[in-house]
């Protein structure tokens, strides 16, 4: 029996925001780590592609209300799960890149597989340079920041692809 899309919309809610805590707590017990290509980012990276992937599905189930709903209730998590530098920073540009994905998905909705790889790709540029900026003051790591959040934008989108090719 395959799920509703309604379990899946508040499964996907509840990883999403889940992701936000999950990251700021990544970055204080991890620090640094490798993405590949011989970069390095802070460890929060590998939450961040998923989190923008999930809010897409999250619009996509729920709609837009729940969406944003998700999206503040992730910003005020930020604040409560971090130091305060780490808080404001991943505040700031979870918001900011989450807002843009938004926009860029409910632009090209129901063209899927656009929507989440270029609202993804977007969130991730975005969140990246404003999340550098603040918390560290530096863009020394952007690279490795972008290649690790792809990583879930990309997986997110494949699984949004196959699942469109996928015989009903």
């Amino acid at each position: 029996m395959r799920p509703s899309t309604r379990t899946i919309g508040y499964l996907a809610t509840a990883a999403f925001i889940a992701t936000i805590p999950a990251a700021n707590i990544a970055v204080q017990h991890y620090g640094i780590v490798p993405v590949g290509f011989g970069y390095q980012a802070p460890a929060a990276v590998f939450l961040a592609g998923p989190a923008l992937v999930l809010r897409d599905l999250v619009q996509w189930t729920l709609g837009h209300r729940t969406a944003v709903t998700a999206l503040v209730f992730g910003v005020i998590l930020s604040f409560v799960a971090a130091d305060p530098a780490v808080a404001l920073a991943s505040a700031v540009a979870f918001a900011l890149s989450e807002a843009a994905d938004m926009a860029v998905f409910s632009r090209l909705a129901p063209r899927w597989v656009r929507a989440v790889l270029v609202g993804g790709v977007i969130g991730v540029l975005l969140d990246s340079l404003l999340f550098l900026s603040i918390a560290f003051g530096s863009l020394s790591f952007l690279p490795g920041q972008i290649i690790g959040k792809l990583y879930g934008v990309l997986l997110g989108t494949a699984v949004v692809a196959l699942r469109r090719c996928a015989p009903r």
